[in-house]
């Protein structure tokens, strides 16, 4: 009998595993941009769902199965199983898309993760905002409106806990048109890389590009999750890499 159970249990566990491991790569495939997972909670996300499905599932098999119970009743608890594993893929794959990021967008001095969950394409005056959430991030300039009412709206609101201007798709512009003030916000490389710590938390970057630092610009990353430092072409604002450092120390920053 238990040998019976084990078995029924593997298949059940292979299965699951071959089902979550399509829906976790697809995910990563299409939605998340490698340099944004680290700053995302697609990890956390994710191991919950391979927790759960790859235990509630076979663990269930385990218990039920019973080679001498009728084959309807049997029938019936695989079918109970099923409902359960696939309702808890389902509501994990649904966690994944919500914390995807749809937006990085530049507001005064960073850059800010928008994800799925809270963006709203619909609202972007620009064609090429409107974006469907199944895409993957895109950049984004978020430019302040010259109009001093909007501005005194847009501030209070996000004082007291509101959206800021980076959330709001309406003022949204190219990132390619704002560059120069992009790169005027920049953290100095060689005081992010001053200590060892630095260098050995961002070793393969820093050997890549220790000998061309000052060629790119590093910017505060805010995510709901963490900070970090996103790293870009000076030219074009094109995004290389994000840095698992801390953007907000204050001997990160340029003297004024």
């Amino acid at each position: 009998m238990f040998k019976n159970k084990l078995k029924a249990s593997l298949i059940h566990l292979s299965l699951s595993l071959l089902l979550v491991l399509l829906i976790i790569g697809s995910t990563l495939f299409f939605l998340f941009p490698s340099m944004f997972i680290g700053v995302t909670d697609f990890k956390e996300v994710a191991t919950i769902i391979i927790s759960v499905d790859l235990v509630l599932g076979p663990l269930l098999t385990f218990v039920v199965f019973n080679p001498s119970k009728p084959r309807h009743l049997l029938y019936l608890d695989f079918a109970v199983i099923a409902v359960l594993q696939i309702g808890a893929l389902s509501y994990g794959a649904y966690s994944l898309f919500q914390v995807h990021p749809v937006y990085v967008t530049f507001n005064v001095d960073r850059f800010t993760i928008v994800t799925a969950k809270d963006a709203e394409p619909e609202k972007a005056k620009l064609d090429e905002y409107k974006i469907s959430k199944f895409d993957a991030a895109k950049m984004a300039f978020a430019k302040m409106p010259t109009d001093l009412d909007k501005q005194n709206d847009i501030l209070l609101n996000a004082t007291v806990g509101g959206e800021d201007l980076d959330r709001l798709e309406e003022y949204y512009e190219p990132l390619e048109e704002n560059v120069s003030t992009i790169m005027a916000k920049s953290l100095d490389p060689e005081v992010i890389f001053k200590n060892q710590e630095a260098r050995s938390k961002e070793k393969s970057f820093y050997l890549k590009y220790k000998e061309n630092l000052s060629q790119y610009a590093y910017l505060p990353l805010n995510s709901m999750r963490k900070d970090a430092i996103i790293v870009l072409n000076k030219k074009t604002a094109e995004p290389i890499a994000t840095l698992n450092l801390d953007p907000w120390n204050s001997s990160s920053s340029k003297s004024p």
